[in-house]
């Protein structure tokens, strides 16, 4: 199966086209490296995959990708809320105009599959557990690029191409590209550089998934050609805040929780996800621990593998201010980007 990952030499993107190259897929990465630093393609990804250096927005660029394709997965664009807030507009052109220009690309060139990479960041806050079924609570610009885009896109995609949304969990893990921003990542690494682990709250309830993990479900959805929405995860994996800082306490020697103040209401998620749909689907999915992931992360600085973990290069919001500041990264304002902003701002208010 020849497989077009977009944004595909990221944190996921670098696990999943080795993955997806392992298994004899014919894997075409296309990535605008937006955060230089210094990634060198030949070492992020496989050698038998191919890597084209693009912007995600850029539909003739598509378009070649495209042709011949038998999947299109779209990784790419801007993760976490932190960054989002950086520039709105920025986020709306990568997080929701990319992947439906990509999707009408892959419609029109006859692609059998689309995969949008969403997040359980979509249900916000909801008391009680969650599912594919339960209806989005979107607390941020980043939950609401997801939630429009996987609104949007079947229309866009219907009698061409099959959709799949996967709404993955808190992911962490190692990676070739590695990120060490999100809540697992950071906690450990910091506990290794620093020896304390802080903790602001912790009763908020974050559901997780290895990266790994991530990759071999991706594999099973394209295999299997499975539609509609899946939450990506285990339900053995949902914990507090506090139970992951616990967690990397008993693992990292040494290391002790630091309490601080509750956390600000800028980021008031909380929320327990069901997986029972893909557990039925996909047995084995998703067996890979916390205590793994936090190993991992231990391992890349015990090793020195990673020497500062608080570079601007394993940090989505600082990386990101980096690349808008020194330009290698822009708003475009294109007709299809204004477009898709119309239709954004239509649904959640004026940017």
């Amino acid at each position: 199966m020849r497989v077009v990952l977009l944004g595909g030499a990221g944190y996921i993107g670098s696990v999943a086209s080795h993955h997806l190259a392992s298994l004899g897929h014919q894997v075409t990465v296309v990535d605008g490296l937006i955060y230089n630093r210094g990634d060198d393609p030949g070492r992020l990804l496989p050698s038998a995959a191919e890597f084209v250096n693009g912007d995600l927005r850029d539909p003739d660029l598509l378009g070649r990708v495209c042709d011949g394709a038998n999947a299109v997965v779209h990784l790419g664009g801007i993760v976490g809320e932190p960054a989002c807030r950086l520039d709105e507009e920025l986020a709306v052109e990568l997080n929701y105009a990319a992947p439906m220009i990509a999707a009408e690309t892959a419609a029109g060139a006859g692609v059998g599959q689309y995969v949008f990479f969403s997040s359980c960041s979509v249900y916000g806050r909801h008391e009680g557990t969650v599912d594919e079924g339960t209806e989005p609570n979107p607390l941020g610009v980043y939950a609401r690029t997801k939630v429009l885009a996987e609104r949007r896109l079947p229309d866009v995609l219907a009698g061409v191409t099959e959709s799949t949304i996967l709404r993955l969990a808190t992911v962490h893990g190692s990676s070739p590209r590695q990120r060490l921003d999100s809540v697992v990542n950071s906690m450990a690494s910091r506990a290794v550089a620093t020896g304390c682990i802080p903790l602001n709250g912790g009763a908020q309830r974050r559901p997780l998934v290895h990266v790994g993990d991530v990759a071999q479900v991706l594999a099973s959805v394209l295999d299997d050609n499975l539609a509609g929405a899946w939450n990506v995860g285990s339900d053995q994996e949902n914990h507090t805040i506090a139970e992951i800082a616990e967690t990397v306490a008993a693992i990292v020697p040494g290391s002790r929780i630091q309490c601080g103040p509750e956390r600000d209401e800028a980021d008031a998620r909380d929320y327990r996800v069901s997986f029972a749909r893909l557990k039925q689907r996909i047995p084995r999915a998703c067996s890979t621990t916390l205590k793994d992931g936090v190993q991992q992360i231990a391992d890349l600085l015990a090793t020195r593998t990673i020497t500062d973990p608080d570079e601007p290069q394993y940090d989505n919001h600082r990386g990101l201010a980096d690349a808008f500041t020194a330009g290698r990264v822009r708003i475009l304002r294109t007709r299809a980007c204004e477009r898709y902003r119309s239709e954004y701002t239509a649904a959640w208010g004026q940017l």
